[in-house]
């Protein structure tokens, strides 16, 4: 396994959307994982130009790139999860007939 280390941007970053790219355009990439860097994960060690790529790749990202500008902290995934289920629990209850107490069980 080969490890290759970007440093962080000032501005957020979609990680999904970088995700995406390297499977896209990089050979043998893995995924990523992030803490006082992003590391990108390769099988094996990557080309000088599967290197340069992500590395161009990486440096072109500004805050008005679609990466940046797709970006969803943690926050926001949580709260779009439960505006959905508190919608299909509403739903349930409209629709079916349940009660809150059936509907939340379902729902878990």
């Amino acid at each position: 396994m080969y490890e290759m280390k970007l440093e962080w941007k000032e501005h957020n970053v979609d990680l999904r959307a970088v995700e995406a790219w390297m499977k896209a355009n990089t050979t043998g990439y893995l995924g990523n994982s992030a803490d006082s860097c992003l590391h990108l994960w390769f099988e094996e060690e990557p080309s000088q130009e599967d290197k340069d790529a992500a590395q161009a790749y990486w440096d072109g990202l500004d805050e008005n790139s679609d990466e940046a500008q797709s970006y969803e902290s943690a926050a926001d995934l949580e709260a779009a999860r439960l505006a959905k289920k508190a919608s299909a629990k509403a739903k349930l209850i409209e629709i079916a007939g349940l009660t809150e107490e059936e509907a939340a069980a379902l729902l878990g």
